[in-house]
């Protein structure tokens, strides 16, 4: 029997309850200003029947209250690549939030059938760690958000798109060639890494969660790449921090984040790996991550 989807997606589409003028409309979020960026690169408004994400680009996102429909129009100056960049970040992730699910700022590699977790903010070495693995002859399950399930006892990571999103130095790292991959967009610099196109192993069905690493700031030091267990008070701030698209949840959901990560810091192992500076010490980081399941 054919299952209904979750979320219905309508491109080139706006929903009736389109407003006129998004002026006066309750802004929900708004990207800090800077130097670098000085024009909003994103706005997210809040309306009755929904939110509105409108980025710089004019891309904008209609997205239903719960979650359930999201509706997508771009200015001719962009592409659907573009489009979809901002679907499967920013969009889909505060869908899975407003659906209940908690969805980490992690890539998530599996390790003798154990999912883990590989957690951190923007230039961690997320995507570059699991493509380590992946060289390594491990499986990658999810890249840059990982969506989590909770079962009975256990919390499940759950597959994503079969793809990792690398820089050019990510992609000399783990390849070692420079501007051979295919950009995500004609607009940015970011790569598309095709797991099953360099023969590595992509996961496609749930993994169970078995710990969850916070990676650290690269040092060159003779100790990294080193493992240290995590206060859990402490641990409990670093995950809070890196779920997905925290900044959009409001008092309620974010009263739910909390509740759901003690759940999950009950379930699993929670470390923080300091990875070495030098790139070619990366093996030496998967065998380190690798070893905190097997331990």
């Amino acid at each position: 029997m054919r299952r209904a989807p979750d979320v219905s997606l309508a491109l080139d589409s706006a929903p009736r309850w389109r407003p006129e003028s998004l002026d006066g409309a309750a802004v929900r979020y708004r990207t800090p200003v800077s130097e670098s960026r000085p024009d909003d690169n994103l706005i997210v408004y809040e309306l009755p029947e929904g939110f509105v994400f409108r980025y710089a680009d004019a891309t904008v996102f209609h997205v239903a209250r719960d979650g359930r429909a999201i509706w997508a129009t771009w200015a001719a100056s962009s592409t659907l690549a573009d489009t979809e960049t901002y679907l499967l970040g920013p969009v889909l992730g505060f869908v899975q939030r407003l659906m209940g699910i908690l969805c980490l700022h992690a890539s998530a590699v599996v390790v003798d059938d154990v999912a883990i977790a590989l957690c951190g903010p923007a230039y961690a070495g997320k995507s570059t760690t699991a493509g380590a693995f992946a060289a390594a002859g491990y499986g990658v399950l999810a890249d840059d958000m990982t969506a989590l399930r909770f079962d009975a006892g256990t919390v499940t990571a759950m597959p994503a798109y079969d793809h990792l999103r690398v820089w050019e130095e990510s992609e000399r790292i783990l390849l070692g060639s420079s501007g051979t991959l295919p950009r995500l967009t004609p607009t940015w610099d970011k790569r598309a890494l095709n797991m099953r196109g360099q023969g590595w192993i992509w996961c496609d069905e749930p993994v169970r969660l078995g710990a969850i690493v916070l990676l650290d700031t690269r040092v060159d030091a003779a100790y990294a790449p080193r493992i240290d267990a995590v206060p859990a008070g402490e641990a409990f701030v670093a995950i809070a921090a890196n779920s997905y698209a925290n900044y959009l949840l409001d008092d309620r959901m974010r009263a739910e984040e909390f509740a759901a990560v003690a759940r999950l810091m009950a379930m699993v192992d929670v470390v923080r790996v300091t990875p070495h500076l030098d790139p070619a010490r990366i093996g030496d980081l998967v065998r380190t991550i690798a070893a905190v399941v097997r331990a």
